[in-house]
């Protein structure tokens, strides 16, 4: 059985980040447990020596950046190697 469309529009929804809603978002990432923890780094900001790590590419980068996240709930530092 098929379905015939009363409308053939695709709606495109676009959201914008403030660059405060953008470090809540990754501080938010320390907490997400399906990501992988490391303890053999040390955060440079507070000393915290737990991060979660993830890889994602970076702005007008080419490739992939192994990026950072301080699990101290007090910190959220983000880096990348």
């Amino acid at each position: 059985m098929q379905e015939v469309a009363d409308n053939n529009c695709v709606y495109r929804n676009e959201i914008h980040h403030s660059a405060g809603e953008r470090t809540q978002v990754l501080q938010d990432v320390a907490a997400d447990p399906t990501l992988p923890r490391t303890k053999a780094v040390r955060c440079s900001n507070c000393g915290h020596g737990e991060a979660v790590f993830f890889q994602a590419t970076a702005r007008g980068e080419e490739g992939m950046t192994l990026f950072f996240v301080c699990c101290n709930p007090n910190c959220g530092h983000r880096w990348r190697d």
